[in-house]
Parts: C-alpha cells; sequence; structure tokens
C-alpha cells in the first residue's frame, strides 16, 4: 500500500541514508523513489554523497524549496501508476483523524512569491515568439487563409479566425499569460480553434481562464458583440472550474484603462488560483474524510447491531432445535418401553395351545426389543445428544 509523506518527511528520509536502502521499505525500487522525489520537486543527494559521507568528509544537502503554487504538499510513494489518484483506503478512513490542514505559508506570502519569478509583464505589440501552443492555431490560421483565398466560392465559414484587431489582440493577450504561467510549471490546453475554451493545469490544480469580449446590451444600429467595432472591449475571466460559467474574479477594459494594463496582475491571480484551489480542495478532502469516518463508523455500529442481532436469533434457533429434540428423545424413550411392556404382554398371553410356535415367538420378541433399543435414547447415552448442536 502507497505510503502518505509530506515533502518535509520524504526530503529529511532520502537525505538520512541511501536511497537503495530506503526504498525498500516502501516495496519500490530507487529509481522509483527517486521519481516521486523528482514528482514533487524534492532535491535527492547526488553520485558520490554517501561515499563521501562514509569516508568523513564534508558534504553539502540541497535545502528543500518552498512549495509552489498548486503542488499538493502530500507524496504517494510506492502508489505506481496512481501516483496522483490513490484513493483513501477504509483502513486509513477508520483510523484516527489528523488535525485540520494548516498551512506554513500564508496566501498573502505566496503571492509575494509569484511575481519574483515571472516578473513585470507586458503585452508586446508585435510577438517575436509565439507559445507553440498559439503558434499552433496561427498555423491552422494560415492553413484555413489560404484555402479562403483559393476557393472559388469562399464561405465566411472557411475564413481566418484571427485576422481581426480584436482578435489579434486577444492573441497577444494569451501568449503573455501563456509565457508567464509557463515560469511556474503552468501548461495550458487550448481545446478549441478559437482559442476560447482555456484552462492552465499547475500540477494536479487546473485553473480554468476565459478570454474574449465584453458583451454589452445590443442598442438599435450596434452592434454590441462583435468584435470589428471599434470600441469593442476585452474581458478576461478566472472560472471557478474549467467550463464553468461562474467567475471568481474578472477584469475589462475600462476607464482605468485596457487589461493590458493590469497583465501582471492577472497573470499572478491565474497563478495563485491554483494554491487556492490546492486549498480548497485540500479543505474539502479533510471534510469529507471527516464525515467519510463518521459514516464508516455508523456502517460498523451498524453491521455490528445486525451481526449481534443475528447472533441472537440463531442462538434462538439453536435452542429452539435444542427442545425438539428433547421432546423428540422423551417421546422415544416412552415409545420404547411401551414397545418391550408390549412384548412382555405378548409373552404373557402365549401358551402351549397358541397357534405360534415358540421358536417364531422368540424370533419376534428379538426383532421387537431390538427396534426398541434402535429408538431408545438411553441406550449408548445417546439422550446427550440433545444438547449438541450440528
Amino acid at each position: 500500500m502507497a505510503k502518505r509523506l509530506s515533502r518535509k518527511q520524504l526530503y529529511e528520509l532520502v537525505w538520512s541514508e541511501p536511497m537503495k536502502i530506503l526504498a525498500p521499505r516502501f516495496g519500490i525500487s530507487d529509481v522509483a523513489l527517486k521519481k516521486a522525489c523528482t514528482r514533487a520537486e524534492i532535491p535527492t543527494p547526488g553520485l558520490g554523497h554517501w561515499a563521501k559521507k562514509a569516508a568523513g568528509k564534508s558534504t553539502s544537502q540541497v535545502a528543500l524549496a518552498e512549495r509552489p503554487p498548486g503542488m499538493d504538499d502530500e507524496v504517494l510513494v510506492g502508489a505506481g501508476v496512481g501516483y496522483w489518484h490513490s484513493g483513501w483506503s477504509e483502513e486509513e478512513l477508520l483510523a484516527a483523524l489528523p488535525p485540520p490542514p494548516e498551512f506554513e505559508e500564508s496566501i498573502e506570502r505566496v503571492r509575494e512569491r509569484i511575481p519574483k519569478t515571472v516578473g513585470k509583464l507586458t503585452v508586446p505589440r508585435e510577438v517575436r515568439i509565439w507559445h507553440p501552443a498559439i503558434d499552433r492555431l496561427l498555423k491552422e490560421d494560415e492553413q484555413r487563409r489560404e484555402r479562403h483565398r483559393a476557393s472559388s466560392f469562399p464561405s465566411s465559414w472557411d475564413a481566418p479566425l484571427f485576422d481581426t484587431p480584436f482578435e489579434r489582440r486577444r492573441l497577444r493577450v494569451l501568449n503573455t499569460l501563456v509565457l508567464a504561467a509557463a515560469m511556474m510549471n503552468g501548461k495550458p490546453a487550448i481545446s478549441d480553434h478559437e482559442a476560447r475554451s482555456i484552462h492552465f493545469s499547475f500540477y494536479q490544480r487546473q485553473v480554468g481562464i476565459r478570454l474574449d469580449r465584453l458583451k454589452r446590451p445590443k442598442r438599435r444600429g450596434y452592434a454590441a458583440n462583435s468584435p470589428d467595432a471599434d470600441d469593442a472591449k476585452l474581458s478576461v475571466s478566472i472560472l471557478q472550474s474549467p467550463g464553468s460559467e461562474n467567475e471568481r474574479i474578472a477584469w475589462q477594459d475600462d476607464e482605468q484603462g485596457k487589461v493590458e494594463t493590469r497583465i501582471t496582475e492577472i497573470a499572478i491571480q491565474i497563478i495563485l488560483t491554483a494554491e487556492l484551489q490546492y486549498r480548497e480542495g485540500t479543505m474539502r478532502s479533510h471534510e469529507w474524510r471527516v464525515q467519510r469516518k463518521a459514516e464508516l463508523e455508523e456502517e460498523e455500529r451498524e453491521k455490528k447491531l445486525q451481526a449481534e442481532r443475528a447472533e441472537r436469533k440463531r442462538q434462538k434457533r439453536l435452542e429452539q432445535a435444542r427442545i425438539d429434540r428433547l421432546l423428540k428423545s422423551a417421546a422415544a424413550f416412552q415409545q420404547a418401553g411401551a414397545i418391550r411392556k408390549y412384548v412382555e404382554a405378548i409373552r404373557a398371553t402365549q401358551t402351549d395351545n397358541s397357534a405360534c410356535s415358540r421358536e417364531e415367538l422368540e424370533r419376534w420378541s428379538q426383532w421387537v426389543l431390538a427396534e426398541a433399543d434402535r429408538i431408545d435414547p438411553v441406550v449408548g447415552c445417546r439422550f446427550l445428544l440433545a444438547m449438541r448442536d450440528k
């Protein structure tokens, strides 16, 4: 079974003794243990570290870096391919509950750390380097443009998607956010050709965003939702979850300025949302574990009550069966006595002048008395069987 450790616990273990000695305790190889540390961004001793230490030479230990936003603090060692998906076993759920989760680093401190990595961001008017995910969209758009030009009957369905000033601006903003997220292990996923279904993966967290024009109520003679409108406004939203319609927070072009002026703030909040999701999920997981343990304990109590009721019923059935055997045994005893008396009476009535011979009478008597012995519970102490349960 996989062992659950915090990053700090695993860090201290792998720096306490060689992995070849440590790994078998988890039922895995030292290579698998090394991979678990790599996934959790835990530094491990390099080649020659333990040989130097054994020789009394000085060694250095790499400090454990702060947990990146969105990464789990818990590491499952020995979970195999189910590393991120191993659920709680019933044995673990019924064990003593840990205290409610506490986070050593405040969310404000995490927020302060992010700009140190991403820096101050700007959205360039001319993009020199497109992120591969967006570059792929632009190449697909170029193919649509070529087909559109070559078509004898060009249709709006085949037209390029990113030729308008608004769409090009939208891609520039998205490109800046994608590159910023990548600095903190954020991997983008754009699941549609128009780049409107977007989410970032930060380790096990997924942060969905919406990057589109701000919808306005229609007025006569005004195409409010047209991206070609001169005053089309851009809106950036962080969603409650990928694909959700509910927003956590949003920015838009307004009197304060365009979203480009707040691009650093937006990028920081996207990355910070991964951490918020982790903490919210950890709290929900703890609450679920408390609830699930109570449910399992109630199920155990109910099973115990049912088992006790079943045992009482079983004992009652056994006792009734003993009584039934006792009554049957007593009846058999009476029948055996009656049979013997019957034999004595027959013998007493027989004389030399009887129709049956003495040999026939004796043979009949022996058979009847043997049957009486067969059913008599006293013979061979068979009456004791009434107390024995099958």
